[in-house]
């Protein structure tokens, strides 16, 4: 009976999350209008490179290994991560700080030319500081930064696929 009752008020609150348009986050849900593609970035690190790979795949781009098998090539040019002070307390120490995230990138065909012009996707956040914490902030700018690269390839998927719609105009 209490099990019976358990189910009933999972399904009764299912359906009210439903009902009111609830839905999980997810992914981006965006298709990217790329053919097989490949991408590559000298001043980018692995992570963002495999994390892009992923995405571009999870939206319906084959993504390949081989360059010569390659219709568009995705470039990261640059992936920059800095810090910069925006208060300092009463004794002249850092009390909070920003977090800049940015990735620069564009798409081209085989032959070199332009599918998507470069553009930089990038996002800030503020963070306080605390001599008392390092070691927590340490890895609370750590994990802000890793939400930023996720971020930022949601940014790179959404104006791929924009880079679609445009073209079918």
């Amino acid at each position: 009976m209490r099990f019976l009752l358990v189910v009933l008020m999972l399904g009764c609150t299912l359906l009210a999350l439903d009902g009111c348009g609830f839905r999980l986050r997810g992914s981006a849900g965006v298709s990217v209008p790329l053919p097989v593609t490949y991408v590559q970035g000298a001043n980018a690190s692995g992570i963002l490179l495999s994390e892009l790979r992923r995405a571009l795949g999870s939206a319906g781009v084959k993504v390949t290994e081989d360059r010569e098998q390659a219709q568009a090539i995705l470039t990261v040019f640059n992936e920059d991560k800095s810090r910069r002070v925006l208060s300092v307390g009463a004794a002249g120490a850092a009390s909070e700080f920003e977090l800049h995230y940015a990735v620069t990138f564009d798409v081209n065909d085989q032959e070199g030319k332009p599918l998507q012009a470069t553009q930089t996707v990038g996002l800030e956040r503020a963070v306080s500081f605390s001599q008392a914490d390092v070691l927590a902030k340490g890895a609370e700018e750590d994990l802000l930064y890793r939400d930023m690269r996720r971020d930022v390839i949601q940014g790179i998927l959404r104006r791929l696929s924009a880079m679609g719609k445009a073209s079918e105009k």
